[in-house]
């Protein structure tokens, strides 16, 4: 059995007397145990959970409704606990898919605890297409004004063997054809665009995005396993096909284009588990940063660097797969690690964009986190922001009202145990969702739908400078921005002469697949020309002045800057801006940080 598999059967508490799912008594919402690996996204007030693994346990004496809660307990001795008024579960786990639409409503406050609307809603009707029950893959809300949210990737389960048939609901993989399907959120239905010609096959455990003010939905590598398609299932479980591509979706047009990322990710050979944001504000049409994840080896990728893209290359003729940068980062990174979930959010002033970092899981199965990091742009300066004791991977969390973020399903550890090898326990978060202030950093289980704006936490104010609204004093990350290829430091204001370098273009970004030969222009900041012997220099420590830049003379101003120089409040790194910079965060630490209002209600402290 391999790593994720493992990982799998451990994620749920598999017992030896586990049941299979059938039984009339297994309700998504009421007889919910734990829910893990699902897809999930917010749209119009809407939080949509989609597949993903489940366990169930049946109720005793329940005659409430889908809205009450149902408590947790020891399935190893039949035992459980009860909470007066709520159903009670007891007897044994039951292993299993969530096969709804499970929503619930953001457009009111509610309290996870005692008054959350929940609603499950059938994925299939006769006569109608619809999706398999995934695991892994990503849900995408659309644009603004489109009804459809979009389900794109996963794979079904590494459970699904034949002697649990299919009435268990473990169905077996489908042939290796539509990897994107939307739902219609008015009309309650399904329907499978094609964007084979871009995608023809499903992949799972990629990192992704999405740019809903520009229709555009993000996938970047993840793999095929043996439960992704009908053709797959003779890899058996120790056999995965990595991808160095990232898949760009248009939701709008239900289009899709293939990438290559071979760029960033040539010497890891694609990605998997990672975790990747949106930022706008940054650049004419914001960027995408990639954060973490493991190679088809289990090496994970540190987070002293993430990858990132400019969403506006994409409109560049003459940069046919974009442009990434592998851009260092400095503070109090974490530690490396797949299976956490990501938002951002903006200061009010848009000074700052930061991008919240929760949970997760780390190498060996044996390390798990229940930990949140801030990595703040333009600075890209992490910071930690909150640490407790109940580790949870697996999840997905969104940025719901103001300043919250809600956080969904994912394999819960308690923090008594050693390893995942425990007896069946029940999530702790018995409605399957938590939620965390993004400015006060605490949990609790209450949602406000009218909250306060959002403020920059005070342990980021202390790192990068400025007040709870905005105003950040680091304006440029201290190493310098990224260049296409490793550290970026800008050129002389004289440009080079076209001429005094010749060769194949060697800093573009990179088509095609490992192997081919590489042919792209980059922009007048970018572009680099080197001896045709010489080969892509991934690394973002390589020491030594970068090549000159050459300027290309048909790209026009508006293309040329890099994406962070287009935000309002970027600076470049000159040495006099840096000491200025410098000297302003020593002055800022020896003031109290002030004007930080107090947190919005939580509710009650609860164990993730």
């Amino acid at each position: 059995m391999n790593r994720l598999s493992v990982v799998a059967v451990l994620a749920l508490g598999l017992l030896a007397d586990a049941q299979n799912v059938g039984s009339p008594d297994m309700d998504p919402i009421k007889n919910m145990c734990v829910r893990t690996q699902q897809q999930s996204t917010v749209r119009n007030g809407t939080l949509y959970i989609d597949g993903g693994l489940a366990t169930f346990r049946p109720l005793i004496n329940s005659t409430s409704s889908n809205s009450t809660n149902a408590t947790s307990g020891d399935a190893s001795n039949g035992n459980a606990t009860t909470v007066s008024g709520n159903p009670t579960q007891a007897g044994n786990i039951t292993l299993g898919y969530n096969n709804f639409l499970i929503e619930v409503d953001l457009s009111q406050s509610w309290d996870w605890k005692t008054n959350i609307s929940e609603k499950a809603e059938s994925v299939t009707a006769p006569n109608s297409v619809s999706p398999p029950t995934l695991v892994r893959g990503a849900l995408f809300q659309g644009s603004p004004d489109d009804n459809s949210i979009y389900l794109y990737g996963g794979t079904t389960s590494w459970w699904a063997t034949p002697n649990q048939g299919t009435s268990s609901g473990f169905n077996p993989p489908t042939p290796q054809q539509y990897s994107l399907w939307s739902y219609d959120t008015v009309a309650k239905k399904w329907d499978n665009p094609d964007i084979s010609a871009a995608s023809q096959v499903r992949p799972n455990s990629g990192a992704y995005a999405e740019a809903p003010d520009l229709g555009l939905a993000f996938w970047f590598n993840g793999m095929l396993d043996s439960g992704s398609s009908s053709e797959t299932m003779v890899f058996g479980d120790n056999t995965k096909v990595y991808f160095e591509t990232m898949i760009v979706i248009d939701t709008n047009k239900k289009t899709a284009r293939n990438l290559s990322t071979s760029a960033v990710t040539k010497s890891t050979t694609g990605l998997a588990l990672g975790a990747m944001q949106y930022v706008p504000g940054v650049s004419d049409k914001g960027i995408l940063v990639q954060i973490g994840g493991s190679d088809k080896t289990g090496k994970l990728i540190p987070m002293d660097h993430v990858n990132v893209f400019d969403v506006n290359s994409l409109s560049n003729s003459s940069t046919p797969n974009g442009r990434w940068y592998s851009q260092p980062t400095t503070g109090d990174a974490p530690s490396a690690r797949v299976e956490a979930c990501a938002v951002t959010v903006s200061a009010q002033d848009g000074s700052s964009h930061n991008i919240y970092l929760y949970g997760g899981r780390g190498g060996g199965n044996q390390q798990y986190f229940d930990q949140v990091y801030v990595l703040s742009i333009p600075s890209f300066k992490w910071t930690k922001v909150y640490e407790g004791s109940s580790p949870r991977f697996g999840h997905t969390c969104h940025f719901v009202g103001k300043r919250q973020m809600i956080t969904v399903g994912g394999t819960w550890v308690p923090s008594t145990a050693q390893s995942l090898a425990i007896p069946g326990t029940c999530d702790t978060q018995t409605k399957g969702v938590n939620v965390f202030d993004l400015s006060a950093a605490t949990f609790g289980s209450v949602y406000n739908a009218n909250a306060a704006p959002y403020e920059v936490p005070a342990k980021v104010i202390s790192a990068i400078g400025g007040n709870s609204t905005g105003g950040s004093i680091l304006k440029y990350p201290e190493d310098g921005y990224a260049k296409l290829i490793g550290t970026y430091n800008p050129p002389p204001e004289a440009a080079p002469s076209p001429t005094s370098h010749a060769g194949a273009i060697a800093g573009g970004v990179i088509g095609g697949i490992a192997g081919i030969a590489l042919i792209a222009t980059a922009l007048w900041f970018f572009l680099l020309r080197r001896r045709p012997e010489k080969k892509h220099e991934l690394d973002q420590h390589t020491e030594g002045a970068p090549p000159p830049y050459v300027p290309e003379k048909d790209v026009s101003e508006s293309e040329a800057p890099t994406p962070y120089e287009r935000s309002q409040y970027t600076e470049m790194p000159t040495a006099a801006n840096r000491e200025r910079q410098y000297a302003e965060m020593e002055a800022h630490r020896g003031v109290e940080v002030s004007n930080h209002r107090e947190p919005v209600e939580m509710g009650e402290s609860v164990n993730k």
